[in-house]
């Protein structure tokens, strides 16, 4: 389970966007998300269709240290659709700024919380955590139970003033903690007919270097209509260039996430390639293939196909996996995702660098 803060101390910098559509799109990629809403304001909540009702339960009842009954999570998770959940807030988290300021570890308890729901057998790919547009109890909170950060940054001088402060607290964070916080920026509301938006990417770019996100999210009158009808993009426009730029984000996501587990050397994929499974041509069309005896779903997605995941069929116990597509295309990129992950083809050599900052494998027939 991968624990991600979307934090910025400073507001509009398109954070609680960043949060619901981000977490959208990696649901849309079939990962099991929970959104955890964090900030008092409850926008994440309220942009995702929720709206919090006089005595409905909230993150503040599994959190708060007055509660002499913690609810059980059945009764505070909202299940936006299958594999997609949120734990909702409102304006009554504002007083654990002040109910936590009297407890030992105070700092931890949403680590804590997190580690509650994994022993209630509640198993998420990702959570994403919507954080409040201050460096206060409750983001430190965050801070302390991620793996990783995201720092929306928009193109203004004020969010450049603030990037010292967001720093500064990320450096304080990782003193205290056995593993580093992964750190990745993310470039928002930007308009590429300005010029001051590309003044400010260099100026993002060289803080930040290689961990600044290739994607960029550029301004779409569409993200604000999504919120007002409190959906998604994913649910509200999937033809838009909006949700074609938080695609793109999850998809660059994933691609760096597959690259720090390094499968290659753990799974010796050298003997796969020689078996050489790689797509053939056949009457029908293009048959692609895959091996894996421990895998419980193997998946192609590529140019053929828009991207969308196309599920193979396992053939036999040696863990041989098939399926035939038509593809008119004489020359195509494509990858495998093997139980939710993406990566390329370890029986195809070539390979072809995409937009993202990875590769795809690529495929050429006369």
């Amino acid at each position: 389970m991968r624990i991600i803060a979307i934090a910025n101390q400073k507001g509009g910098c398109g954070k609680t966007t960043t949060s619901i559509n981000f977490s959208a799109c990696l649901n849309f990629l079939q990962k099991k998300v929970l959104v955890i809403d964090l900030d008092p304001q409850g926008h994440s909540t309220i942009g995702l269709g929720i709206k919090t009702q006089k005595g409905m339960l909230t993150l503040y009842d599994l959190l708060s240290p007055l509660q002499r009954i913690v609810p059980p999570f059945s009764q505070v998770i909202r299940s936006l659709k299958p594999d997609f959940d949120l734990i909702p807030c409102n304006a009554s988290l504002n007083a654990l700024e002040e109910e936590f300021g009297f407890m030992p570890n105070y700092h931890l308890k949403l680590r804590d919380l997190l580690n509650r729901i994994c022993e209630d057998q509640r198993h998420y790919d990702v959570v994403v955590l919507d954080c409040p547009p201050n460096l206060g109890i409750l983001t430190w909170n965050a801070l302390n139970a991620a793996d990783e950060v995201v720092v929306p940054v928009e193109p203004s001088f004020f969010s450049l003033h603030g990037l010292a402060k967001i720093s500064e607290t990320l450096q304080v964070v990782n003193r205290s903690r056995e593993v580093p916080l992964a750190v990745h920026a993310l470039l928002t509301l930007f308009n590429s007919e300005v010029n001051f938006s590309h003044e400010i990417y260099d100026e993002v770019k060289a803080h930040f270097q290689n961990r600044l996100f290739t994607t960029i999210i550029h301004e779409h009158v569409s993200l604000k209509e999504a919120a007002a009808a409190g959906q998604s993009i994913v649910q509200y426009a999937p033809q838009s260039l909006a949700f074609q730029d938080y695609l793109n984000l999850a998809v660059e996501y994933l691609e760096r996430d597959w690259n720090r587990k390094l499968p290659e050397k753990e799974l010796g994929w050298e003997q796969v390639f020689k078996n050489h499974f790689g797509p053939r041509q056949i009457s029908d069309g293009i048959l692609f293939q895959f091996s894996s005896k421990t895998a419980s779903s193997v998946e192609i997605a590529g140019d053929f196909n828009h991207w969308v995941p196309e599920p193979l069929v396992r053939r036999n116990q040696d863990g041989l996996w098939q399926k035939v597509i038509s593809v008119e295309l004489k020359t195509f990129r494509y990858k495998f995702i093997v139980d939710g992950e993406w990566q390329v083809d370890p029986s195809q050599p070539t390979q072809k660098e995409n937009a993202y900052g990875g590769v795809d494998s690529y495929m050429e027939f006369a």
